[in-house]
C-alpha cells in the first residue's frame, strides 16, 4: 500500500490543495492528522486553539474519500480519539477506509473495533530486532484482528529489523520515505505500506519491483 503523506507534492498537510490532488497522488491511502476541541475533530499537525473551527474537518475529509474510495490514515495527534473517529466514520460511512497511527496504543484495544491500527509505539517494547518476538506475543494477547502491525520511523528499519519482522510475521507500515533509494529499499523487502511525499515515484518503484518478481 502506498500513502500520500499529508501535503505530498507540496500541496501542504490538511489543506483544502492536498484534498484536491487526491487523484493525482496515485495513492492507496491519504494522511490526516487529527486533533479534538470542543467535540469537533478537526485536521491540523499542531494544536490550533483559537482557529480550529477553520480548519478542514474530519467528517470532510471522511465525505472524500467515500466518493474517491481511498483508505484514509488517521494520524491521531492527542490520546483518546479512538470512539470518536469510528463513531463519525460510522455515521459518514466509511468504516472500512479507516487505518490509524500516531496515538494509538494496545489499551486502546476495547475501543478498536473497526479499521487498521499499525502502532507507533508499544509501552516497554522498542522497535528493536531482538524485541520482535516479544512485539508479536503481546498483539496477539489482544485477540483484536484491527491491530495490524507496527508503523515506525524510516530510522528504524534496520535489515535485522526488517529481517526479524518477516521472519516472525509481523508486519510494517514505514514513514516518511521521501527519496527514491529508500523507497525502493523498503517496497523491495515488501513491507505492507510506504508513507511518502513522493506517492507517484513510489508507485513507479511497486509497478518495476512487481514486474522483476517481487520482493525479497
Amino acid at each position: 500500500m502506498i500513502t500520500a503523506h499529508g501535503g505530498a507534492l507540496g500541496t501542504g498537510r490538511n489543506t483544502r490543495l492536498y484534498f484536491d490532488n487526491i487523484g493525482v497522488y496515485c495513492a492507496d491511502a491519504i494522511e490526516v492528522d487529527i486533533y479534538r476541541k470542543d467535540g469537533l475533530l478537526y485536521l491540523s499537525h499542531l494544536p490550533a486553539p483559537l482557529s480550529y473551527r477553520k480548519k478542514v474537518t474530519l467528517k470532510e475529509a471522511f465525505e472524500l474519500v467515500k466518493r474517491t474510495g481511498h483508505k484514509i490514515n488517521c494520524d491521531l495527534k492527542m490520546r483518546g480519539l479512538v470512539g470518536d473517529v469510528i463513531k463519525l466514520a460510522e455515521e459518514v460511512g466509511v468504516t472500512d477506509n479507516l487505518i490509524f497511527t500516531g496515538a494509538v496504543r494496545l489499551s486502546d484495544s476495547a475501543q478498536l473495533t473497526e479499521g487498521q491500527a499499525w502502532l507507533n509505539k508499544i509501552e516497554g517494547l522498542p522497535y528493536t530486532a531482538a524485541n520482535v518476538p516479544a512485539i508479536k506475543k503481546a498483539l496477539e494477547e489482544t485477540h483484536n484482528i484491527h491491530f495490524a502491525g507496527l508503523n515506525i520511523n524510516k530510522k528504524y528499519g534496520t535489515d535485522e529489523f526488517l529481517a526479524a519482522c518477516r521472519d516472525n510475521g509481523v508486519k510494517l507500515s514505514v514513514f516518511t520515505l521521501d527519496d527514491h533509494r529508500r523507497l525502493s529499499r523498503f517496497i523491495g523487502w515488501g513491507v505492507a505500506n510506504v508513507t511518502t511525499n513522493l506517492p507517484t515515484v513510489a508507485a513507479d518503484i511497486r509497478r518495476k519491483t512487481l514486474v522483476s518478481g517481487g520482493a525479497r
